[in-house]
């Protein structure tokens, strides 16, 4: 009796360790298969270079198949599309796969939430609402300063000055940057703005700094 569960505490113990080791191999494989891109791209110049990763950072998704993070990687490196013609055509389409399977995998990115919404506003994308992704970007990310600028750019783009919520959210977006000294970003985000968007964004700066909206007028061309 004891030699049987000796026997089986060894079994049990060995098909424990291989698979521990399966995982180790499969974790590494995706690791030394990923690319340099790991963050959205936030500009074209930025976004042209990580195009030149798309095929690694596929490869390296279909290894990690339920990680989100890699999938991340593999719609960034389709953030080209963000300042591309329109038409999208095949790009768009594997953009879009990899943006399901990050989204499915790892909900919590507000990067992936805020391509997901400049695709869908740009392209416009069948059976996406690009305010809610937009809105989804806020709820996950709503302090991340690096992402400002573009989400700035992105929200004056997707008409959300009807949108209560929205509102609040650029309300605040355009206080945090105005404060942290980021004012090229709010006069980048008021040259792209529509006539009720240049309102909205001058009268929040005027709350802040009443002798700001001026200069900012000025820089708006």
């Amino acid at each position: 009796m004891k030699q049987t569960s000796h026997l089986a505490f060894r079994l049990a113990t060995s098909l424990f360790a291989i698979l521990l080791g399966v995982q180790c191999v499969w974790l590494l494989l995706a690791e030394f298969s990923r690319s340099g891109i790991d963050q959205l791209p936030t500009n074209a110049a930025s976004a042209a270079t990580a195009q030149n990763e798309r095929v690694r950072a596929h490869r390296a998704a279909l290894l990690g198949a339920i990680r989100g993070d890699l999938w991340a990687d593999s719609a960034f490196t389709y953030a080209d599309l963000m300042w591309g013609d329109g038409k999208g055509g095949a790009s768009l389409v594997q953009a879009r796969s990899s943006l399901d399977y990050a989204l499915a995998d790892a909900p919590h990115k507000s990067s992936t939430w805020l391509l997901l919404a400049a695709l869908a506003s740009r392209y416009r994308v069948r059976g996406i609402d690009a305010k809610q992704a937009l809105k989804m970007s806020y709820y996950t990310g709503p302090s991340e300063l690096q992402l400002m600028p573009l989400r700035l750019l992105i929200a004056v783009h997707a008409d959300p000055f009807s949108d209560i919520e929205l509102r609040d959210f650029i309300s605040r977006e355009v206080r945090v940057l105005f404060t942290h000294q980021q004012k090229s970003a709010v006069v980048a985000a008021n040259n792209a703005a529509p006539p009720a968007g240049r309102q909205f964004i001058e009268k929040t700066i005027g709350e802040i700094d009443p002798s700001a909206v001026e200069s900012l007028r000025a820089a708006t061309q």
